[in-house]
């Protein structure tokens, strides 16, 4: 088969590539929004958890965050919209709907979580972030093969890789 008509097929391999990416991301994101909910050490979901669970993170960030990074008013909704924007895009990641916006918001809510810790400064963290980030970008570009997704039954994915 000549390169030229290779280029211009479907290749599987990349569509299974980008499939398992976007869904690492959407567990990723979707399990980083439930944990929020999770007693700690336990298994139990619920809104007092989530308050629970903020509440120590929201004190490091009032008191180790220089306020022109974050003002300290913006950091109680910060956490509650963070959380609410994990879970989403989580959901839209692992089903495929709306791939590359909800990978892009994805991407954009691990620098968010990135900033926060780099602020802290928490070095170790903010790298792994860093992985999470690059990873979310390498779904993002392969976007162009999502043919095992909703976007991709419903003719969305299908856009050639060119």
């Amino acid at each position: 088969m000549s390169e030229k008509s290779c280029n211009s097929c479907c290749r599987l391999e990349w569509t299974y590539a980008h499939t398992i990416l976007r869904l690492w991301v959407g567990l990723r994101l979707f399990m980083a929004g439930i944990d929020k909910f999770r007693t700690k050490g336990g298994n139990e979901f619920s809104f007092e958890n989530l308050s629970a669970n903020l509440t120590p993170i929201k004190t490091l960030m009032m008191e180790s965050t220089p306020g022109f990074l974050l003002p300290k008013f913006m950091i109680t909704p910060y956490f509650y919209v963070l959380t609410a924007g994990l879970i989403i895009a989580g959901i839209t990641s692992l089903l495929g709907v709306c791939t590359r916006l909800s990978l892009f918001v994805g991407g954009l809510l691990f620098v968010s979580l990135s900033h926060g810790i780099m602020a802290l400064p928490d070095d170790k963290d903010a790298v792994w972030l860093g992985i999470q980030v690059a990873i979310t970008a390498f779904a993002l570009v392969t976007a162009s093969h999502n043919q095992l997704s909703v976007d991709g039954l419903l003719g969305r994915g299908k856009k050639s890789a060119e």
